[in-house]
């Protein structure tokens, strides 16, 4: 159910980037519904191959219906690039029957959806919009030693941003060499979300189940595979790609993050999170979620947020009332948009700030409910505290939905590995080792 809701907010999002009767329906529902799972304790769960077949055929019809053709220069290859999008759909639904070559395909999959995202930035060029606009010439000009924080922007569309770089530092400092190398901050981009991304699906990778008594886990382990794959693949991730907006970055970190988690190496795992604290604002929401579960703790996240701090801090000095004004100031005084994909235009005026805050906190009472389980139970409260955050926030649109849905999606994959991982009671010959917790490279 948790997967197919999720699959549902991000075609629903993708289908059409404004809001709508259809899609804000959507996604007020898929929220009640994750709430009630959530509360009930009944996610995150390994879904079965039939949900995980519904899961893509409901991505595969905007993406076929709706691709994204808008405010950009279309290239040669930008059909190439969303039939590689489907192809990696196809691929997945191939694989479920086929559970020898399930990993063989879902790899295929995966190498056909990191082409399409390449070529769907190289056949795109120009975008219309603020957001790459700004990351050009703000990563241009700090080659040459200007402060971003101080920079009106040139060119930007009629009623979008252009007096703020209003993002974090990291934004712009991971962008610098897709800048240098190829001349677009795009691709930067994407080698944040395709490494991290990698990286988790090769965390949670198991082993061949051997024998009659593992033969159910090896089921769900052959399914975390095609989920991260999907979280990958979902409507609206070629868009996020195409128009420059930041979520990229933040996946890639997060999930750099979980998956060193997996690999035992939780320390580690303060980089990638600290790079994503410093990217964009609103993903401190999830940092007492990392500091309550016992995996990670309370020492981890400070360190990440000093890591955060210690990139944004230089910045600061720089330009005290610039920095304050463009990435806090800013969004307090940021006008609501009718076509929000939120709720915030249907709450009477006197309740909207309220409504925001009480649903956050309702996703942090949920959030913490699942934190008593392993990795799974993490990452899914992060998804699940996004969406609580981007059903009322003034301005949410389909770059936030995607974000809170692909987490979602990777909560559930982490299910599966870790369903796969839960051993019969060893006996005789086959006693084994413990396994080391995760996170157990700390006393």
């Amino acid at each position: 159910m948790a997967l197919v809701v999720a699959a549902s907010i991000a075609a629903a999002t993708s289908y059409s980037t404004i809001s709508t009767d259809l899609n804000i329906s959507v996604i007020v529902v898929g929220c009640l519904l994750l709430g009630l799972l959530a509360a009930l304790r009944l996610v995150p769960r390994a879904p079965s191959p039939s949900s995980i077949v519904v899961a893509v055929l409901i991505g595969l019809v905007p993406q076929l219906f709706w691709p994204p053709s808008g405010n950009v220069e279309l290239g040669p290859l930008f059909h190439l690039a969303t039939g590689l999008g489907m192809l990696a759909g196809g691929l997945l639904i191939l694989s479920l029957p086929l559970a020898r070559r399930r990993a063989g395909l879902a790899l295929l999959a995966f190498g056909a959806m990191a082409a399409a995202t390449v070529l769907v930035v190289q056949s795109s060029g120009h975008p219309a919009i603020d957001v790459w606009l700004i990351l050009q010439q703000s990563t241009r000009a700090l080659l040459h030693g200007a402060n971003p924080y101080k920079l009106h922007f040139s060119g930007i569309p009629a009623g979008q941003t252009n007096d703020c770089f209003n993002y974090l530092p990291f934004t712009f400092l991971g962008a610098v060499p897709g800048r240098v190398l190829l001349g677009d901050v795009r691709y930067a981009e994407l080698a944040f979300l395709l490494v991290g991304v990698g990286m988790l699906a090769r965390a949670l990778r198991c082993p061949p189940a051997t024998g009659d008594s593992a033969a159910r886990g090896g089921a769900a382990a052959s399914l975390a595979l095609p989920l991260v794959v999907l979280a990958l693949s979902l409507p609206g991730v070629l868009r996020v790609a195409q128009q420059s907006w930041n979520e990229s970055v933040i996946l890639g970190c997060l999930a750099a993050a979980v998956a060193l988690v997996v690999w035992g190496r939780a320390w580690w795992a303060v980089v990638p999170l600290g790079l994503a604290l410093a990217t964009k604002q609103h993903v401190v929401l999830v940092l007492p979620l990392w500091a309550l579960w016992k995996g990670f703790g309370p020492r981890r996240a400070l360190a990440a947020a000093g890591l955060a701090a210690a990139i944004c801090l230089p910045w600061l000095l720089a330009a005290p009332g610039r920095f304050y004004g463009c990435t806090v100031r800013f969004f307090i005084d940021l006008p609501a948009r009718q076509d929000s994909l939120s709720v915030w235009n249907l709450i009477p005026g006197g309740l909207q700030t309220a409504t925001v805050l009480a649903l956050i906190a309702a996703g942090y009472l949920l959030a913490v409910r699942l934190l008593d389980r392993p990795v799974s139970g993490l990452v899914f409260g992060c998804g699940l505290l996004f969406a609580a955050f981007d059903l009322a926030n003034k301005q949410s649109f389909e770059n936030q939905w995607v974000l809170a849905c692909q987490l979602l999606v990777l909560g559930l994959a982490c299910r599966a590995a870790e369903a796969a991982r839960v051993a019969p009671p060893p006996t005789g010959a086959e006693r084994r080792p413990a396994p080391r917790p995760e996170g157990a490279d700390v006393p």
